[in-house]
């Protein structure tokens, strides 16, 4: 049976795939990985080891998770809304400014609620209704500004796809063609009027390529 693992981004939870898992093939072993950015008693950690490598899924946070910090062997990756690094640096522009996270950085210090409220208002999307972890919220916006998959995604571009949304509003689309630069012909692609949380906006199109890809 082939695997498919789920990893959901910053300031949301493995919730964020119900309405993608609701429309997978039972053919298929679904997991979700949850970056535990909410006191979700639900979320289980996929199991250390698996018979092949797996489908990989990671939406914005959780794609760069893959690329970057991953220890579990994939044989495709599909980053949703994602990215192989979040801020701008020395031949990888246009991307997001570091000064920009940095004064959310501060700004979250001061009022994470406030914070995390606007950013679901921003990516259209609302977030868990469960008690939010304000240390590991913080650590992942650490975690977008360190973080760099960029090697990995240039060794394994063939096995990378990516989805994005025409008006992502945390990840135009200047930078998702910038980052994904290196894949193959095809291997991105866009749709329009969605925002940045596509498992939740367009569940019907993230289902048919995770299918697509474990084939």
């Amino acid at each position: 049976m082939i695997t498919v693992i789920l990893v959901n981004g910053w300031g949301y939870d493995a919730s964020i795939w119900n309405a993608v898992r609701s429309r997978l093939a039972p053919a298929l072993r679904v997991e979700t990985l949850d970056l535990g950015f909410f006191a979700t008693a639900d979320a289980v950690p996929p199991a250390p080891t698996f018979a092949e490598p797996v489908i990989a899924v990671g939406h914005s946070l959780g794609a760069l998770w893959w690329l970057a910090k991953a220890e579990i062997p994939w044989r495709r990756l599909l980053c949703i809304n994602g990215f192989p690094r979040f801020t701008e640096t020395p031949g990888y522009a246009p991307a997001i400014a570091p000064r920009v996270l940095a004064r959310m950085q501060t700004q979250f210090a001061r009022e994470p609620a406030t914070v995390l409220a606007e950013f679901h208002v921003r990516c259209g999307a609302a977030g868990p209704t469960i008690t939010s972890d304000t240390p590991r919220l913080a650590a992942g916006l650490n975690w977008l500004s360190e973080w760099d998959g960029r090697a990995r995604l240039a060794a394994r571009s063939a096995d990378v796809f990516a989805l994005a949304a025409a008006n992502d509003p945390i990840v135009p689309r200047a930078m998702s063609e910038m980052a994904f630069a290196a894949l193959p012909a095809g291997h991105l692609e866009y749709l329009d009027d969605a925002g940045h949380v596509l498992p939740q906006a367009a569940p019907d199109h993230c289902a048919r390529l995770i299918e697509r890809l474990a084939q």
